[in-house]
């Protein structure tokens, strides 16, 4: 019953903000338009993922530790993140192996849960095994991931408690975050080769 009440209120809030548009073509140009600006405001260079990976490295021990042991890292420097209830997240970066760059990457994700605001900030997924390296560099990769964002001494802070993927293959740290999100949510996000 609740799960239906769920649907029913997640329905009524898509037609809501789709009947907003007169028409299905301006609906898919006004996300298509958004989807652009997004894009060319999460451009990011080789340089980039590599320092973004060197402040990740010298960050803490923990992180240290993690780099050691893992096979890659997706280094994605630019990450944008916006949330009212839903929202979504869009990076792009590269996968980096024996610091040697092998692809771009793009990160889409959707987030559901009492959320507000918006904020970027820079994510390092690090990959603990060859199989996920494979799959990843196959195509693609979907993880689901529990996030809490909330201000600390006037900064915006934003923990990862629950992580779903197969075993422990992906590690992920944020850091870096400017701008103001609030909240609790559960994410799904997508990892795929840039084309």
């Amino acid at each position: 019953m609740l799960i239906n009440s769920k649907i029913i209120i997640l329905s009524i809030l898509i037609c809501i903000l789709l009947g907003s548009c007169s028409t299905l073509e301006d609906a898919q140009a006004i996300l298509s338009e958004t989807r652009s600006d997004i894009e060319k405001n999460a451009q990011v260079y080789e340089e980039d993922a590599f320092n973004t990976l060197e402040i990740a490295k010298n960050f803490n021990q923990k992180n240290s530790d993690i780099h050691q042991r893992s096979v890659a890292q997706i280094t994605f420097p630019k990450a944008v993140k916006g949330s009212f209830i839903f929202g979504g997240n869009y990076a792009e970066g590269y996968l980096i192996e024996n610091e040697q760059i092998i692809d771009q990457i793009r990160m889409i994700g959707g987030n559901i849960g009492p959320n507000i605001g918006g904020q970027s900030y820079s994510q390092i997924t690090y990959i603990m095994d060859p199989e996920t390296l494979l799959e990843i560099r196959n195509g693609q990769k979907f993880s689901l991931q529990g996030t809490a964002s909330y201000a600390k001494s006037g900064q915006s802070v934003t923990d990862i408690f629950g992580q779903i993927s197969d075993g422990q293959s992906l590690i992920t740290v944020i850091f870096n975050q400017s701008g103001y999100l609030a909240g609790i949510s559960f994410e799904g996000t997508y990892i795929s080769k840039k084309k």
